[in-house]
């Protein structure tokens, strides 16, 4: 009988870690997002700076690809996100609050086309 409550208790401890760890994993991905997408007809990587309340992030994205950000859960009144690419068309877009998920779209002549964004809180996991 001992075995098997020993047993018991380690499939339990299991379970409940494995538990955590999805859980842990669910909020990692569920925080409001940005991300950047640049059209497959660009012809060189472009610079960016995406700046996150004063806390800046200066990258590189390549023609074709996607960058995601995922940002403050509950952001004070003066939060704001301003994203810009200084080097190529010194176009930017400043995005604030309510926002589950925006997605900046760079066309191939280095401009921002268009800003799409999303106030519902499955867009954040990609369900929307």
């Amino acid at each position: 009988m001992k075995k098997a409550s020993m047993r018991g208790k380690l499939f339990a401890g299991v379970g409940v870690l494995g538990m955590l760890g999805l859980a842990l994993a669910v909020f990692a991905h569920s925080a409001p997002l940005v991300v950047l997408h640049y059209a497959a007809g660009g012809g060189e990587p472009v610079g960016f700076f995406f700046n996150e309340d004063n806390d800046i992030t200066k990258d590189v994205i390549q023609p074709g690809t996607s960058r995601q950000f995922r940002t403050a859960r509950r952001p004070h009144a003066a939060y704001f996100i301003n994203v810009s690419l200084p080097l190529a068309s010194r176009d930017e877009v400043e995005i604030k609050p309510p926002f589950s998920r925006v997605d900046v779209y760079i066309g191939a002549d280095t401009r921002i086309k268009s800003t799409a964004v999303k106030t519902d809180f499955l867009a954040r996991i990609g369900v929307n």
